[in-house]
């Protein structure tokens, strides 16, 4: 292990720490490949290493994109809290590489006695699945492959989901053998294959390494000859002259059966991430894997996250498991958020058991609604802030609760972000008009403010919500004309301050205007059950004038209800935008009635 505080490089876990003085450590999770490249950078701390020599030590003897490097780097400098501007750790060279620029020294707990947590320490909420995927493991263990598919938005947690499972697996299973593969992000970097040639290479390199070797020199040549660090040159040679001609189908048939030789009394878990950037041949395997009647002790878990593109939608992944769920050849499993329960138990789970204070659980779970990622930034962004600590006895809240107004962190921005730049045009237009009408938008009424037709607008939000995209369907709506219009809402609140804040400001005031006035049209005969919200579009929208209007109209509704102490802080708040207005008559006009109103209220 190898320390630069306030983190810890587990070379043995493959995992990040974070140390914290009082508490107990926080285990952070990296992909495989995000982890191989801070290894690296870390083991050659202080010198420039260049993106070449980065690529061919994690990615030896393939060939890939730079830009699936820098997505790398990216993944690894959200866990750091690093920024490229301002580093701590990792410094860019601009076309050049990257230097690790941190301290770091050996830990003594490299050399220490004391067993590490479980890396399900902190896991909660996943108990229903982690027994799906045990069972699913029996299965195996009798002779009965499984390939089971855990999906769900990004930083849902399903990464850490299959490690706890893993860890368990390798506990209760005496002999398990595992091994892992990583599909690589587009950039043209997708490779045939790839994924079941890094478990390949995983389990040669491993413990009876000699055996797999032996097995895919006997069962898949067509297999052996991708790796030439395996082979001799007169061997590769001989090769390459059997396999002239060779196809497709006979990769498919020869992997199989070498798997199925290789679980011949010790059972396999393979565990392939990030399918939503499979190459098609991948699927094919995938497909013979599960179709294949003759028995073999083969548990695949393969992981992927809802499509940020159409493409995938044509890709043959979808169709592949559609097809398996309804023949009962699969399992899927759909990481859901975490409930306000989950969550509070984390907290707890993360300060020792130490009672929580009174409402930090709903704070948490109301900027984060549920998504692991978005609930650990949430934490760290508050405790950078000043605003709460994580000491001896537990968190402690350092300003009153009700003072804490949660932003979007720096991190998740850009994660998000990059989700949404990876959108046709049509689609981000389509978001941001849907980030101003506010938490539910109805499609008839913003696709004026856009500029487009009812239909296709639905349609366009429609398509984003089966993707599971940034925005899911709320419910019909009846307008007062008696026509029906889909609602629509965002999956979380984060998605729309991004979408909200990726607009100029003279932009969301223009959009603002216009949702407004087509509110007026549509629900002109049932103004007062929308005035709150007209005065939101008006006022964001700097007309001032009927801002004022709809905000007289909302106090005047409150009156009626007895709701004084509401309709006198209404009002108040309408007596600030007066100063706006450009004439001093208009001024007048509006002051006049606000102030004797106001004087009744209270």
């Amino acid at each position: 292990m190898q320390d630069f505080p306030p983190f810890r490089l587990d070379t043995i876990n493959q995992c990040l720490w974070r140390l914290q003085e009082t508490a107990q450590d926080e285990r952070i999770l990296l992909a495989p490949k995000a982890f191989a490249v801070l290894r690296y950078l870390v083991e050659h701390a202080g010198r420039l290493v260049t993106q070449d020599e980065l690529l061919d030590a994690v990615w030896p003897e393939t060939h890939v994109q730079p830009e699936v490097l820098k997505s790398r780097i990216f993944e690894v400098r959200s866990a750091l809290g690093d920024r490229p501007k301002t580093p701590r750790f990792i410094e860019t060279l601009p076309r050049r590489g990257y230097r690790f620029i941190a301290t770091v020294h050996d830990s003594p707990a490299a050399t220490s006695a004391v067993p590490l947590p479980p890396a399900d320490s902190h896991l909660v909420g996943r108990a229903g699945m982690l027994e799906t995927l045990r069972a699913c493991l029996h299965q195996a263990v009798q002779g009965q492959r499984q390939l089971v598919f855990v999906t769900g938005e990004p930083g849902i947690g399903k990464t850490a989901l299959v490690d706890a499972f893993q860890q368990q697996a390798m506990a209760e299973v005496p002999g398990l053998r595992l091994a892992r593969g990583q599909c690589l992000e587009g950039y043209g970097g997708m490779e045939a294959y790839y994924p079941m040639l890094e478990a390949l290479g995983a389990l040669w390199r491993g413990a009876g390494g000699d055996a797999v070797v032996q097995t895919l020199a006997t069962h898949a040549p067509t297999w052996l000859v991708q790796f030439p660090a395996l082979v001799t040159r007169e061997h590769r040679d001989t090769l390459q002259r059997e396999l002239l001609g060779a196809t497709r189908e006979r990769m498919l048939r020869e992997i199989a059966a070498t798997l199925e030789t290789l679980t011949v009394g010790r059972p396999l878990l393979l565990v392939f991430e990030d399918l939503q950037w499979v190459h098609h041949a991948t699927v094919d395997l995938l497909a013979a894997l599960a179709r294949r009647r003759a028995p073999a002790q083969l548990l695949l878990v393969a992981t992927y996250r809802p499509p940020v593109d159409a493409a995938f939608w044509q890709h043959p992944l979808q169709a592949l498991t559609q097809e398996l769920l309804v023949h009962q050849l699969c399992h899927e499993l759909v990481v859901a958020p975490l409930s306000k329960a989950d969550v509070a138990a984390y907290l707890v789970a993360t300060s020792a058991g130490a009672r929580l204070p009174e409402d930090l659980a709903e704070l948490v779970y109301r900027h984060s609604e549920g998504n692991p990622l978005f609930m650990r930034a949430a934490l760290d962004h508050l405790t950078q802030q000043g605003l709460i600590a994580r000491e001896a006895d537990g968190w402690s809240l350092l300003v009153p609760i009700e003072t804490i107004a949660l932003g979007v962190p720096e991190s998740l921005r850009q994660m998000i972000d990059a989700q949404i730049a990876r959108l046709r045009p049509e689609e981000q237009r389509t978001l941001e008009v849907a980030s101003v009408a506010g938490a539910v938008c109805t499609a008839s009424v913003c696709a004026v403010a856009a500029h487009q037709e009812a239909e296709h607008f639905e349609a366009l939000c429609e398509t984003l919500a089966r993707r599971q995209h940034m925005v899911r369907a709320a419910g019909p709506h009846q307008l007062p004309d008696g026509s029906i219009s889909q609602r629509y809402e965002f999956v979380h609140a984060l998605y729309r301050e991004v979408c909200y804040g990726r607009q100029a400001p003279g932009r969301r005031a223009t959009l603002h205007r216009r949702l407004g006035e087509r509110m007026e049209v549509v629900f002109a005969t049932q103004v007062h059950d929308v005035a709150s919200e007209l005065a939101y579009h008006f006022e964001a929208g700097a007309d001032w004038g009927r801002a004022i209007v709809y905000l007289r109209l909302v106090a005047d509704t409150a009156g009626r209800r007895y709701a004084y102490r509401e309709a006198a802080t209404t009002l108040q708040h309408a007596l600030t935008l007066v100063p706006h207005l450009p004439e001093a008559s208009e001024r007048t006009q509006h002051a006049l009635p606000l102030y004797s109103t106001l004087g009744a209220a209270l």
